[in-house]
């Protein structure tokens, strides 16, 4: 009799057996290794000059003059002062028209515009249309600024327009034409978002529409714009922080001027810096910018988590 082959029994599989989730939080040393340049860098590159230029706020710091060597900590004495600045204010107050006029309302409407009208284009006028506002958005400050002084000037189109060949409009509307100038540059960059988002409005649901009887307004309003609303929340608080930041091309059309007209936070910061040469003042300025334009990023990058 030949004894029976006992076969080993396999162990009971594990319920915690499976692939392991690659999405699951885990630190590794050789990630650490890798992120220590960066952990040197951004302290020395970002953090401690955003601490020193909170110190300089609270200086008498000036670009020349016996206190831009010998400068020493005032206190809330720059804070007095501003809250007691009149052009503060209105820097503010223009910070504000400028940013939601030409950068939230006004290129986010623009962009939405060409978008939807491309939309049903002939392909080369599409093609054209869209080159053209994605060169507008790709050219550099000072050759935008060129071109709208030139739009602008006495003998411009846009005198012409106004059937007025000696109105400056540079001058009689600098706010206005600024804004324009900034909602231009950028209406190419909110095409490009709204072109993208067009594509994900279902078809069906538009022909369903119309086989319905609603008109094309009524298909806009009821069924394309209520799936454009992440985008269009999305691109006004985007262009909100690139126009908040626009130094460049107000600083070359208009200065700040005429009369503080134009001069938002940035310039009006440039200004008290380089021109009245307070360093110091010029210095919380520059804080209050930083701070608005954390508060908007944060907005903005709460707002995309929120809709992963």
């Amino acid at each position: 009799m030949t004894e029976a082959t006992v076969m080993p029994l396999k162990p009971a599989p594990s319920r915690r057996s499976g692939p392991r989730r690659l999405d699951r939080p885990r630190l590794k040393l050789a990630s650490l290794f890798l992120l220590a340049p960066a952990g040197i860098l951004l302290p020395a590159l970002f953090i401690l000059p955003v601490c020193y230029a909170i110190y300089l706020g609270f200086t008498n710091l000036q670009l020349v003059g016996l206190h831009s060597v010998h400068y020493r900590f005032t206190g809330w004495a720059n804070i007095a002062f501003m809250l007691s600045d009149a052009s503060f204010y209105q820097s503010l107050w223009v910070t504000a028209l400028f940013v939601v006029g030409s950068g939230a309302v006004g290129s986010t409407l623009l962009g939405l515009v060409l978008a939807i009208a491309l939309q049903q284009a002939m392909p080369a006028l599409r093609m054209a249309v869209s080159g053209l506002a994605i060169l507008a958005w790709t050219l550099p400050p000072t050759t935008i600024a060129l071109v709208w002084i030139a739009s602008a000037s006495p003998s411009g189109p846009i005198a012409a327009m106004m059937a007025d060949m000696k109105a400056d409009p540079l001058y009689d509307h600098a706010l206005l034409i600024v804004s324009a100038a900034n909602a231009w540059s950028l209406a190419g960059l909110a095409m490009i978002m709204f072109s993208a988002a067009l594509r994900n409005v279902p078809k069906d649901m538009i022909e369903a529409g119309t086989l319905e009887g609603a008109s094309s307004v009524q298909r806009m309003m009821r069924i394309t714009l209520p799936f454009l609303k992440p985008t269009i929340v999305t691109s006004a608080l985007l262009m909100t922080l690139l126009t908040f930041g626009n130094f460049t091309l107000i600083y070359l059309m208009t200065a700040g001027g005429p009369d503080n007209a134009t001069n938002i936070l940035p310039v009006y910061s440039y200004l008290e810096g380089f021109k009245f040469f307070n360093l110091g003042y010029s210095a919380l300025l520059g804080n209050i910018i930083v701070i608005f334009s954390a508060l908007l990023g944060s907005v903005f990058v709460f707002l995309g988590q929120s809709r992963r």
